[in-house]
């Protein structure tokens, strides 16, 4: 069976060989690559003033990459390998289109890789199309090459138009940028400064919105590592990819010290802040990790709205009792509340419109109120318990705890078979009775010793429980954090365990884990 020759093949031969002839005719020399990957030549300027004269040859090499087509309307096809191969390389590069009209008749057409070329070649290799087509009308005719040859040749050119590019890819994402190329002997870097940092990052998902808001707007000396977490734009970083690198991005954050107070009809307190913002939020943070945020506008059932939100950081490890001024602040806050800014730096704000702010202030009067009890200087309560809801259950249970009127734990209770009545089956014996109820931390655990005096109950001659007209806390121990199934404190009775739920006590399964051994009911007889 005899060899075969398609079209694509002799499109391809001849629109190199038409390709090479248009060089000529326009003192550029064609040096066929004889393994081409990319590129099919590497041509030359010949500088000749003249046909007949002889002339310096350019020392500048620009790789030609040659499409050929015998379609009507002229089209090529670039596919993203052709893209990103013209993108890389270390010189200057232009693609050439070849539009055949039978074998022996053809125009050709040529593009450098310019700024331009480059932001559209790098839009489609961020966009999900697989190729990309181009017609003479986005050429230049050859006849225009020569003049092209002198613009590339420059010193620097490559490194000039990639800058340029990078901004035009850049700018539209992350406002007015600027990029400087730094070189000593052996090392280069590029720094590329946009005024807002966090125009950098992505924020395409409502989780990346949440990640770069928490990095804006919780706790301060966070914010580096938070940010180095942060996915970078795609979009934007596709246009710096070819830059020297490695390079650095930098911006401008807006940290402004100012003052928030809050107004009720109770009192008022004054909050130390600093007002940040990024793209889609304006706040006031204090350093401890708290912060009073407002969205820029958005729509929301046909109406444009501002968003308020209260903030906890929940990484923080600051302790509410080194935050006096934070505690007072949150203290005061109440539904009707109004904040004022200082130096008229905001409007005055109603404190109802703050999502979440109600459940930091009960977290804030409920640790308030529970530093009476006895033990409460060990407790380390930090900003992020006001974040967690299985710490706020146990502030406020300790809260409740503290006051001597509120009792939170049962007076009476039986531990055995219901069948069991207390007056009839069961002998009373005074002593002291004393109750552990476990309260989870964010980082520890709190045991919390109820004691008091009354009745120890037998059934059988086996302790079968207790009554006791008042409890008193006797003391708090601090244990490392055990993870609980429930959300709710926990009275460890041994038998059975109690959970403290909505200011009631109902029998739970949570599992009592290391617990068992120590922490249990404990009786002592008169």
């Amino acid at each position: 069976m005899p060899k075969k020759r398609n079209a694509a093949q002799r499109i391809g031969a001849i629109g190199e060989d038409r390709f090479r002839l248009s060089c000529q005719e326009n003192f550029i020399i064609p040096n066929k690559v004889e393994h081409d990957f990319g590129f099919d030549f590497l041509c030359q300027a010949d500088l000749s003033a003249d046909f007949g004269e002889t002339g310096p040859v350019s020392g500048v090499f620009v790789g030609f990459s040659v499409r050929a087509t015998d379609r009507d309307d002229g089209r090529i096809r670039l596919n993203r390998a052709d893209a990103e191969c013209l993108l890389a390389a270390q010189f200057p590069t232009g693609l050439a289109l070849v539009k055949l009209d039978g074998p022996k008749t053809a125009s050709v057409y040529f593009r450098m890789m310019d700024a331009s070329f480059i932001v559209e070649l790098s839009q489609f290799l961020t966009s999900a199309k697989k190729s990309r087509h181009f017609t003479p009308k986005d050429m230049r005719p050859m006849a225009e090459i020569r003049d092209a040859f002198r613009k590339v040749s420059a010193v620097g050119y490559l490194e000039q138009v990639r800058a340029d590019a990078a901004r035009k890819i850049a700018e539209p994402i992350t406002g007015p940028v600027q990029i400087r190329i730094h070189r000593d002997s052996g090392r280069q870097a590029t720094l590329i400064t946009s005024l807002d940092l966090y125009a950098w990052f992505e924020q395409g998902t409502p989780a990346e919105q949440e990640a770069l808001y928490l990095a804006t707007f919780g706790e301060p000396e966070r914010r580096d590592r938070r940010m180095r977490q942060l996915a970078l734009n795609g979009k934007a970083m596709g246009g710096l990819v070819h830059l020297p690198q490695p390079y650095v991005l930098a911006g401008f954050v807006m940290d402004h010290p100012t003052g928030v107070c809050v107004h009720s009809p109770s009192g008022s307190a004054h909050l130390p802040v600093l007002r940040t913002a990024n793209e889609r939020h304006f706040g006031y943070i204090h350093p401890a990790g708290f912060a009073l945020t407002v969205s820029s506008r958005v729509e929301q059932d046909g109406q444009y709205v501002h968003m308020m939100r209260a903030l906890a950081d929940p990484d923080s490890d600051a302790l509410l009792g080194n935050h006096p001024a934070l505690l007072a602040f949150l203290t005061a806050c109440h539904p009707e509340s109004v904040f004022s800014f200082d130096d008229r730096d905001g409007p005055p704000l109603d404190a109802r419109y703050f999502v979440n702010l109600g459940d930091l202030a009960q977290c804030a009067a409920a640790f308030r109120d529970a530093q009476r009890l006895d033990g409460w200087d060990a407790a380390p309560v930090m900003v992020k318990d006001m974040a967690s809801p299985e710490s706020r259950n146990s502030l406020v249970f300790l809260a409740s705890a503290a006051d001597p009127q509120t009792q939170p734990i049962p007076r009476g209770l039986l531990l055995t078979t219901p069948d069991v009545e207390e007056e009839e089956d069961c002998d009373a014996v005074p002593g002291a009775v004393n109750v552990p109820v476990v309260c989870n931390l964010a980082d520890s655990s709190l045991v919390v010793w109820f004691s008091g005096h009354g009745s120890v109950l037998f059934h059988n001659g086996d302790p079968c429980g207790f009554t006791v007209p008042a409890f008193g806390v006797d003391t708090i121990e601090v244990r490392a954090r055990v993870p609980s199934r429930s959300l709710f404190p926990q009275v460890h009775l041994g038998p059975r365990t109690l959970l403290w739920d909505a200011g009631r006590w109902a029998q739970g399964d949570a599992g009592t884990g290391r617990w068992a051994d120590d922490l249990r009911l404990r009786f002592q007889l008169d």
